[in-house]
């Protein structure tokens, strides 16, 4: 069986009609279902108009689809071999089948995916999460274009619509839910992360879901600096941090941007150095790139299968030998473990909820780690959701040093100008304690640590003026330059052979 596929009433789940006297200000289509964003009483709506089927539509989409999932096919066969053997299977006549393939192809597949009413709203690249507060409330997403927050779908479903699409997506994480156990949280095949509540247990309202949905292709540095998160200068400071082994805690609310940033940073790391990463919930997505290990922790229900904790992992990490350790989210324990890996010069990142670099570091204290090692913590970024005019939009608004068990402020958004600054690398280099004492222990001197930053400011500069944007391009163009350079620089200081 296909996991996760939903029983076919939730395939057919009517979506409740849009009001058309609004205007609609943004459309797009998906396949056979058509988007619209409705702006109705200063409040963005999202629509969305799958094609309609008959009675006897419906009939054959449920036959496919059963006999797909026991198949263990996802997608109808479209050479017309196998769609002459499936229409003689059904009882109908090629030509007819053919001819309906385009809208019997979109709701089988709508069938065996799993999400049911959902399934436009997990196709669409546009769409970030997806939420279900209860029975009879319309789904609310958030969409990427349109900044606003939350704005209402017009799906709403039955309290035992949504039971039952509760149960399959729980199948589909690999964590049942019921009484016993009435909400889990988890990772669909697709990397999608659902929380889920079950009955009115734990949830007043009924059941519930929450999808956070996996951007396929994560963002570069050069798209959080389009984008207007980072800056150049901001990317080339994080960057030269972590390549001369430093550590970098992100925080901030959830959803503001935290892993995005720390990923773009993993992005700049050349091939020739050994990341690993620990997560509770794997988001990191790496691709093909080479001495990357990534580890995961797991929870078990069972006394006979051990829980393996990410501070567990954090300490087994440290044996495979990496140039940079990674945390997805630091949440306890695993706090001084990352600090050790700091204290003992291995460059570390992790991300953490937290609304200021302050509150940061009371929460690690929060959580036993000493004072001796908080030294050990050299930068720490704030990244939130900034509302600006009728939209959000997502800033660095902070990046301090913790230094002698002082903050000291190295960069600050203005809101006014909506700016990072500051915007010299001069600036960066005098206010900065970290980048002084990485000259100092390398005994280059400032004037050396300005060159490398502005080199660093160059090259980001420079991938931006040649449009080269996605994080695989990005990856690959730095990772390039990067393995010329050190083979270059190993060439030049290697001595040639004696010739004995």
């Amino acid at each position: 069986m296909v996991a996760g596929a939903t029983p076919s009433e939730l395939v057919f789940t009517k979506s409740v009609q849009c009001n058309y006297e609004c205007p609609t200000i943004y459309a797009y289509t998906l396949g056979l279902a058509k988007v619209r964003i409705v702006s109705c009483g200063h409040r963005l709506f999202y629509c969305v108009d799958e094609p309609s089927l008959s009675r006897e539509d419906e009939r054959l989409v449920s036959e496919i689809a059963r006999r797909s999932i026991v198949a263990g096919l996802e997608v109808i066969p479209s050479d017309p071999e196998s769609l002459r053997k499936l229409a003689s299977k059904l009882g109908v006549p090629y030509p007819i089948l053919a001819r309906k393939l385009p809208i019997l192809k979109y709701y089988v597949e709508k069938a065996v995916s799993g999400y049911g009413p959902l399934y436009p709203l997990i196709r669409d690249p546009e769409v970030e999460e997806i939420a279900i507060d209860g029975p009879g409330r319309a789904v609310s997403v958030v969409h990427r274009r349109f900044e606003v927050g939350w704005m209402s779908t017009n799906i709403v479903l039955s309290e035992e619509e949504l039971d039952v699409l509760v149960m399959y997506l729980a199948r589909r994480i690999g964590k049942p839910v019921s009484i016993a156990h009435p909400y889990a949280e988890g990772l669909t095949p697709e990397g999608h992360r659902v929380a889920l509540t079950f009955a009115k247990e734990v949830s007043r309202l009924g059941s519930s879901v929450v999808i956070r949905k996996h951007l396929e292709k994560p963002l570069s540095a050069i798209q959080l600096i389009e984008q207007g998160i980072a800056t150049e200068l901001l990317m080339a400071y994080l960057w030269m941090l972590v390549d001369h082994g430093k550590s970098v805690l992100i925080v901030g609310p959830t959803a503001s941007g935290k892993t995005t940033l720390l990923q773009a940073i993993l992005g700049l790391i050349p091939s020739y150095k050994r990341i690993v990463t620990i997560e509770d919930t794997p988001e990191f997505n790496l691709f093909d790139r080479p001495h990357w290990d990534s580890l995961v922790a797991r929870h078990s229900y069972s006394k006979d299968v051990e829980d393996v904790t990410l501070e567990k992992l954090a300490k087994f990490a440290l044996r495979r030998r990496p140039d940079v350790l990674v945390i997805g989210e630091i949440r306890g324990v695993e706090a001084e473990v990352f600090l050790q890996a700091a204290a003992t010069g291995h460059a570390a990142l992790a991300t953490m909820h937290a609304d200021s670099a302050r509150s940061a570091i009371d929460r690690l204290k929060g959580m036993g780690v000493p004072d001796y090692l908080l030294d050990a913590l050299d930068s720490i970024v704030v990244v939130k959701r900034i509302r600006r005019g009728d939209s959000q939009v997502r800033r660095v608004v902070e990046v301090v040093e913790y230094i002698d068990g002082s903050l000291v402020n190295v960069f600050q958004w203005n809101p006014r100008d909506d700016l990072l600054t500051p915007t010299s690398i001069v600036e960066v280099v005098k206010r900065s304690r970290v980048l002084r004492r990485i000259a100092d222990a390398e005994g280059t001197g400032e004037e050396a640590l300005r060159e490398e930053l502005e080199r660093l400011v160059r090259l980001l500069r420079r991938l931006r003026e040649e449009g080269v944007y996605e994080f695989k391009d990005v990856y690959r163009r730095i990772d390039e330059i990067f393995n010329v350079y050190v083979a270059g620089e190993f060439i030049a200081t290697t001595p040639a052979p004696t010739g004995k």
